[in-house]
């Protein structure tokens, strides 16, 4: 070993890392291959970067430093060269008071590093210690983007005057921008970055003298670019000619769909548009395949509520809907079923608008109005196509919903979501439609609702005590509780981008059909008589599910306050166990 090894693994040892027979059994790994012990660490999954990170801060007497939570000024960003930052792994992020430049760097071994910035900087520089991922996602983010823009701001100066942006930039100069390199350059480096940040949408958003660019990630928008208006006109070209959209129709909402490989992954985008006083505002969403072929014990379920969920969609026949917001994971968990349900034994169709997830084995229907497939029509095609399963992307209508009953009736099994708030409300709602309750009754086995919430960071998860009155709004009294704090919060690390959060789980609140239900519905009970009787047999609430994963530490109270309706803890004075 060396004395670099040598004094990492005091440092290990010293703050028990990991255990000792391990670290012995690491020591002897990297003499044999002559690798260093940290890389060998790395590599059989000892510890984890920011552990090996906080390992070498502390060996070169230097601070961590989380570039997550730290916003770096422009006039820093200009003393930055992005290819030497990229070879060397490094970037400057601020200023002392004295006058010193912030810099953050993954390897303080690494002397052709050190003597570069000091080349660069002179003796005023103060050196700073981070992981590599963090400083290849803040170059991607603060110079990939920036310098991709000011080179696009420029080229579009060539193209046209600043003040020709808008409706009567010609359809011959659109195409020039959209095909230009260094919009197509800021194009990839803000769908690249989306991809890194794990966001679920890209969000371009046209405003007075700027375009903003957000991404919703964990549910939650937020602003990532701010670009100059004139780069607007090539940047949203530039995406309807890569979703094969019409760049000369600007005053129509558009749709279209871009199939890319980034980060070694294939990665659909769907794309919408919608013209707004300031331009077209362009919505991607982000469809990884791999993504919704998530199990579903991982979706979030409870382990009653999947017991119950599990025996439904093992049912022969029959309907089982699907309830929730639109954001609200309703797709993953369809999808999730028809891949549990998809051998080669059963025949399953889907009718959907639009495809998200093109499946293998799966029979997939793309609604088109223009071509007159429609919900309904496409359903009735369906029916003659011998389906074991039939998957309905929404009951829009009450001819969808006769038709999809109908189905269900005869024998095959079908799914549909539907916009409800509750899983009882989803029977009231067909009724709404003008479904007789007969129909409803026989047909309906079973209703789910559903939300997303965030997942609190494991990595910076810690007990808190929560206001006395958020705690009140469920009925909560702190003298009820055994333990003081019962909930948790992450407080921010690099991990989670300083928010304390870290992905998200779902909410679920399933309710089976029995013939106690059945009667209720064939007396056009209320949503609210259906509620209680599937509580009397054991239904949790989505409100119930909610607080019992706060409880248990996976998301804060806070977070139930944002997904979940708290009207009914009003009557409720307890969290159920």
């Amino acid at each position: 070993m060396t004395n670099l090894d040598e004094a990492q693994a005091k440092i290990i040892s010293a703050n028990q890392y990991i255990e000792e027979a391990d670290l012995q059994l690491a020591i002897k790994l990297s003499n044999a291959s002559r690798e260093p012990l940290l890389k060998t660490l790395l590599d059989t999954g000892k510890i984890d970067e920011i552990i090996a990170t906080n390992i070498l801060a502390e060996q070169w007497q230097l601070e961590y430093i989380n570039l997550l939570e730290t916003k770096i000024p422009k006039e820093i960003l200009l003393l930055t060269n992005q290819e030497r930052a990229k070879q060397f792994c490094f970037i400057p992020f601020g200023k002392t008071a004295g006058g010193q430049i912030k810099v953050a760097i993954s390897d303080p071994a690494n002397i052709e590093l050190i003597d570069y910035l000091r080349s660069v900087f002179g003796d005023k520089i103060q050196f700073f210690v981070t992981t590599k991922t963090s400083i290849l996602a803040a170059i991607e983010k603060y110079l990939g983007t920036a310098s991709s823009a000011k080179e696009a701001a420029s080229s579009s100066d060539e193209i046209i005057e600043a003040s020709q942006v808008g409706e009567e930039i010609s359809i011959e100069k659109l195409q020039e921008m959209g095909t230009n390199v260094p919009i197509i350059r800021l194009v990839n480096n803000i769908l690249t970055q989306a991809i890194l940040e794990k966001a679920s949408d890209i969000h371009l958003e046209p405003q007075r003298d700027r375009l903003r660019v957000r991404y919703r990630i964990d549910g939650v928008l937020k602003e990532r670019f701010t670009l100059p208006k004139n780069i607007q006109p090539g940047v949203l070209s530039r995406i309807k000619i890569m979703a094969t959209m019409d760049i000369a129709e600007r005053r129509k909402p558009l749709d279209g769909r871009i199939s890319l490989k980034i980060e070694k992954k294939a990665l659909d985008f769907r794309v919408s548009s919608l013209p707004t006083i300031f331009g077209e505002k362009i919505v991607l969403r982000i469809l990884d395949k791999n993504e919704a072929m998530v199990p579903l014990e991982n979706l979030g379920f409870l382990h009653d509520s999947l017991e119950t969920f599990t025996s439904l969609i093992n049912q022969p026949s029959g309907m089982i809907l699907i309830s929730g917001p639109t954001g609200s994971g309703k797709t993953t968990t369809l999808y999730s079923v028809l891949n549990r349900l998809n051998t080669v034994g059963k025949n399953i169709l889907t009718v959907e608008d639009p495809v998200e997830y093109q499946l293998d084995g799966l029979n997939q229907v793309q609604v088109n109005p223009r071509a007159g497939i429609t919900f309904a029509n496409a359903l009735h095609s369906l029916l003659r196509q011998d389906p074991d399963v039939i998957l309905v992307g929404e009951i829009r209508d009450a001819e969808t919903a006769q038709i999809s009953i109908q189905a269900a009736l005869t024998g095959q099994l079908v799914f549909a979501t539907i916009h409800t708030n509750d899983a009882p409300s989803v029977a009231t709602r067909l009724m709404d439609m003008g479904i007789e309750p007969f129909l409803i009754a026989s047909a309906l086995i079973g209703t789910s609702a559903q939300r997303l919430a965030r997942k609190i960071c494991p990595y910076c998860k810690e007990p808190y005590s929560p206001p006395s009155t958020a705690l009140e709004g469920f009925g909560i009294a702190r003298s009820t509780l055994e333990e003081n704090p019962l909930f948790y919060r992450g407080r921010g690390c690099e991990k989670c981008d300083g928010t304390g959060y870290l992905g998200r789980t779902g909410i679920h609140e399933v309710m089976r059909v029995d013939d106690a239900l059945r009667r209720i519905i064939l007396a056009k009970g209320t949503a609210r008589d259906l509620a209680d009787a599937a509580r009397g047999n054991g239904m949790k609430t989505l409100l119930e599910n909610a607080l019992i994963k706060a409880k248990e530490g996976v998301i804060t109270i806070e977070e139930v306050l944002r997904v979940i309706s708290t009207a009914e803890a009003t009557e409720k004075n307890e969290i159920s166990e």
